[in-house]
């Protein structure tokens, strides 16, 4: 019977511990959130003197929504740490190291357009290092280099827009589930997943998806001076290789990181300069914010996320297999 009794009174401590927890992550996340603005360390990676290559990282989807964890988006990140070069006078080239299968089109587009404004204000070079996987929206913001490094076995290429709808009819006949859908205009619930795509609706998102695709053609046309006809030909939604893709003129020259930073060197007009990289120094907050996601997320396999990504069809610069 004591024993029963040390045991329930153990429980009772690890609840009321655990309750403090909760409540400490929460207030001292909401402190850290109210914080204004983004803070980065500088790390040195190599060189030295005063003048600088920053080195930024485009690593996995390009999205303008916030993570799993409710931290910034990549956007975001990006949007900061352009404004950071922007802002630091001793930045003389910059190196945009693109590992991405793309993203969304406007997070693209606005981080393309962040990217040119930087280089029209600062007059700096850019030069970009394509990784395992520079395809679609990745490309769109490399078109933004003055000169393009690859891998040979780089996968890049998938010049063009995606729009994918989610349908459940013919499932939901078989099950008799039925929607109705009480609208104000013939289109109001166009795209909806509980009955076909009809062929007017079809035209309607076919002109959005045109008007991105042009878009597209025409970012690679001005960056990497090709033709409008060549561009509409390579254009077509494949992917290419790095081999590839130097012969089809939408790189410069095979080469790594490194080689990539060196090139930029050689741009900048500085005789030496540090290499530098920003590491975040959000580290506390997303570790507090990532427990307070542990004890309070109602959806841990993150369900609700993949039925409002569903739910919410956005056009995309994505090479999506």
């Amino acid at each position: 019977m004591q024993r029963k009794k040390w045991v329930a009174l153990l429980i009772v401590l690890v609840v009321f511990a655990a309750g403090l927890c909760v409540e400490f992550v929460s207030g001292a996340y909401d402190e850290l959130a109210e914080s204004p603005g983004f803070s980065w360390d500088e790390n040195i990676v190599s060189g030295s003197g005063t003048d600088k290559i920053v080195q930024l990282f485009v690593n996995g989807v390009i999205s303008g929504e916030q993570n799993a964890t409710g931290m910034p988006s990549m956007s975001e990140l990006l949007s900061e740490q352009l404004r950071r070069v922007e802002e630091d006078e001793n930045v003389k080239a910059l190196v945009l190291r693109i590992d991405s299968p793309g993203g969304e089109v406007v997070a693209t587009d606005e981080l393309h357009t962040r990217i040119l404004h930087l280089k029209q204000l600062r007059h700096i070079p850019v030069v970009v290092s394509m990784g395992s996987t520079a395809a679609s929206g990745g490309y769109y913001l490399a078109t933004t280099g003055d000169s393009i490094f690859a891998n040979p076995n780089t996968l890049t290429g998938s010049l063009g827009v995606i729009f994918n709808l989610f349908n459940y009819s013919d499932a939901a006949k078989k099950l008799g589930v039925h929607q109705f859908a009480i609208k104000s205009g013939r289109f109001k619930d166009i795209g909806s997943p509980s009955r076909p795509l009809t062929d007017p609706e079809r035209q309607i998102f076919q002109t959005l998806v045109n008007e991105s695709y042009n878009k597209f053609v025409d970012v690679i046309v001005k960056g990497r001076n090709l033709s409008r006809q060549r561009v509409l030909e390579i254009a077509d939604g494949r992917v290419y290789s790095g081999e590839q893709a130097k012969r089809l003129g939408l790189i410069d020259q095979f080469g790594d990181l490194e080689e990539a930073t060196r090139y930029a060197l050689s741009l900048s007009g500085s005789p030496e300069a540090m290499v530098v990289r920003y590491t975040d120094q959000l580290s506390i907050s997303k570790l507090l914010l990532s427990m307070k996601q542990y004890w309070s997320n109602p959806d841990p396999l993150g369900l609700t996320r993949v039925l409002e990504r569903n739910g919410s069809p956005k056009l995309l610069y994505q090479f999506m297999p």
